[in-house]
């Protein structure tokens, strides 16, 4: 059971690093089940929960807007500054067509975390249509996530997060690889030694006349999500946090083509 927080002895702090504002008088920094909080008195002493789906601490920000206000979340990183890209990588315009493209891809991940949070409890049992059913949602998900850091066709290169300006924590680092690992061995192709099922059966029988005769029971396979709760929670941060740095990349991008591009006027007015 989680504890309410008594605002009179926690406050957030900010989380950007080197940027912590000084704490106040008789308060100091301690980690809390959601994020860093400048905390007093006998808290200090208290083991911190562990936080919330394995969120590590560096996905808790919290910005100041002024005294005593402020606003924060949780991020897998800090959105990238595009005006800090190379000129020359700005100006790629195959670049660009895989970041378009990557829109989409995203989108449909956003929505497979959509229906998967509308119609999965974890917790719960349910029949093998509905595990299938909830696999397909998982198999999107994966797959749309990692199609933009994939080869394609046509000259267009894969994405990555260092051509966005993210560098990646080790956790986030192998977050990402595992998605990809199980889109290279489950969800995209089937390797055998990653795919759980049983081994099929060999039925023997006789037939009217005594003739022996045998029939292949197949193999049953592992069915429903492969990602836990909390992986599928932290998958969806990342997911969010990645199409958000793809957008601010591709609008400081769009102006360097837009001879090529469609336009229209906007009236203000």
């Amino acid at each position: 059971m989680t504890r309410a927080l008594d605002h009179s002895r926690h406050r957030r702090c900010d989380l950007l690093p080197g940027k912590e504002p000084p704490p106040p008088d008789g308060w100091r920094m301690t980690p809390s089940a959601i994020g860093l909080l400048w905390a007093k008195g006998d808290d200090l002493d208290e083991p911190a929960p562990p936080h919330l789906y394995g969120f590590p601490d560096d996905w808790f920000y919290y910005l100041p807007t002024g005294d005593g206000s402020g606003y924060g979340g949780i991020r897998a990183f800090p959105l990238p500054n595009p005006s800090k890209l190379p000129t020359e990588r700005l100006k790629d315009y195959a670049l660009f067509q895989r970041l378009l493209l990557s829109l989409r891809d995203f989108a449909h991940a956003r929505s497979a975390i959509t229906f998967v949070r509308e119609d999965v409890d974890f917790k719960a049992t349910y029949n093998l249509a509905e595990l299938r059913r909830f696999q397909c949602y998982e198999t999107t998900l994966i797959v749309s996530y990692c199609r933009p850091f994939s080869e394609s066709s046509g000259g267009i290169p894969r994405l990555s997060y260092k051509t966005l300006g993210v560098k990646l924590s080790p956790f986030v680092r192998a977050l990402h690889e595992n998605l990809i690992d199980k889109r290279n061995r489950i969800f995209a192709h089937s390797d055998v030694s990653h795919v759980e099922y049983s081994m099929p059966v060999v039925m023997h029988s006789n037939d009217q006349q005594g003739q022996p005769f045998t029939v292949l029971f197949p193999p049953r396979f592992r069915e429903g999500t492969l990602l836990t709760e909390a992986e599928f929670e932290q998958v969806s941060v990342l997911v969010n946090d990645v199409s958000n740095a793809v957008m601010h990349t591709v609008q400081a991008m769009h102006g360097y083509f837009a001879d090529r591009l469609p336009s229209t006027k906007l009236d203000f007015g």
